[in-house]
């Protein structure tokens, strides 16, 4: 696999893939490697990431790291062939690149990326997309557990979370035999039990928390805002009423309230 033809799989934005292609071909790659073959071990891709940031420079689009970012995604394509992955998880999975510039330029009007220090685990082989949500293998006490993401173009009807949730025990008892009884966590906004009261019964959300056994209510986030409001501004007067659970929120955080994520385990 070569970064054009990964830029073709993934559908990536013509704007971005003409100019991170342009910077590709005539970067040496091999200033890097070293940086992007650490992604791999996850206890290191933190600091490689920044170390990789240092040496590409000034970077105000993001096209350098993209560009190294999806150049480990290619190469990791290898390691899925050795383990026997379908093609179908490697382009879901990293189809995040073309989501998450979509989801800036919605935001912003611009097109760049700024999710690098999130792909890591992607270009790492740590994360994979089964169906409508994501797995990663988390590094926590001296354990591995699957952490469960909610990608924002997810269908997150019960049922579409159950084919996920059996494809994934499918998965990871294939190819990571190891984890094939290992805990399933979630760490996220969507498990805030205050949400129990601003949407009605039949809610995928309240569906998705009932899954999940909550050990720890969280610490407080602004995340939520660019998921729930498509939007990172704290002001919360300006923030859009478009859905009920927007106009539930809004008026939760105009009275003080807060919002926290949450960490549940899988029942």
């Amino acid at each position: 696999m070569n970064i054009s033809t990964l830029c073709e799989k993934i559908s990536l934005q013509p704007v971005m893939r003409s100019r991170m292609l342009a910077f590709s071909e005539k970067y040496d790659f091999s200033l890097a490697e070293h940086l992007l073959q650490t992604f791999r071990c996850y206890e290191k891709m933190t600091e490689a990431l920044t170390e990789l940031q240092m040496l590409l420079g000034d970077d105000p689009d993001g096209v350098k790291i993209l560009a190294c970012m999806l150049k480990a995604s290619a190469d990791a394509y290898e390691l899925y062939r050795q383990k026997g992955v379908s093609d179908k998880i490697y382009v879901d999975t990293m189809k995040c690149y073309t989501r998450f510039i979509d989801e800036t330029f919605r935001m912003t009007g611009r097109l760049y990326f700024d999710r690098y220090w999130w792909t890591t685990r992607q270009a790492g082989c740590h994360l994979f997309r089964i169906g409508e949500l994501e797995y990663e293998m988390k590094h926590i006490d001296g354990q591995i557990v699957i952490g469960i993401h909610i990608p924002s173009d997810a269908d997150f009807s019960p049922s579409a979370v159950d084919a996920s949730l059996r494809g994934a025990r499918e998965f990871f008892a294939e190819h990571y035999p190891t984890l094939s009884n290992a805990e399933y966590r979630c760490h996220s906004w969507l498990l805030d039990s205050q949400l129990k009261g601003m949407l009605n019964g039949h809610s995928n959300i309240l569906s998705f928390q009932s899954r999940f056994e909550i050990f720890d209510q969280g610490e407080i986030g602004t995340d939520f805002l660019e998921w729930l409001f498509h939007t990172r501004s704290e002001d919360v007067s300006s923030l859009p009423e478009n859905t009920s659970l927007q106009r539930n929120v809004k008026r939760h955080l105009a009275s003080g309230g807060v919002i926290r994520n949450a960490y549940g385990r899988l029942k």
